[in-house]
């Protein structure tokens, strides 16, 4: 039987911060210098804003599909949406607390033919003192079967 949530821990440390900024082409001072951090009004660096797609890390595909029983067959999979709503950016020094869920799972028709399927995941994240620091909601469609498959 299915999990209706997966909760995990989320590190945000300056090594993390400074690979994810340099992989996404960040160049904010605010994500690499501390003293930048600082004179922005933040008390370290801060994590760039999509840099919570890292939960694929400590909740791997597998994994997520097993616990929630989402199922979708990923060789008809396409990425459809993905929001991220703050209340203010991680920053380094701190263990987001992650609690994922599906927040949505519905089937339409296409306009081609066949069904398709929108699975939302949703993972709010909150710092040590229980406080929301985010949102993150990501939309899987998995497509019809070809009509020739089978």
């Amino acid at each position: 039987m299915a999990e209706e949530t997966i909760t995990f821990q989320l590190p945000v440390d300056r090594e993390a911060i400074k690979e994810f900024a340099l992989a996404v082409g960040e160049d904010n001072p605010i994500f690499f210098d501390p003293d930048a951090a600082k004179q922005a009004g933040l008390p370290d660096v801060a994590a760039p804003p999509t840099f919570t797609a890292r939960q694929i890390f400590p909740v791997p595909r597998q994994e997520r599909e097993q616990r929630l029983g989402a199922n979708l067959d990923y060789k008809r999979v396409l990425h459809g949406e993905q929001e991220f709503i703050y209340k203010r950016l991680p920053v380094s020094g701190e263990t987001l607390t992650g609690k994922m869920r599906i927040a949505k799972d519905f089937t339409k028709e296409g306009k081609r033919g066949g069904n398709m399927r929108f699975v939302t995941y949703e993972s709010q994240f909150v710092d040590t003192e229980g406080e929301e620091v985010l949102t993150a909601r990501y939309t899987l469609i998995e497509t019809s079967k070809d009509a020739d498959s089978g």
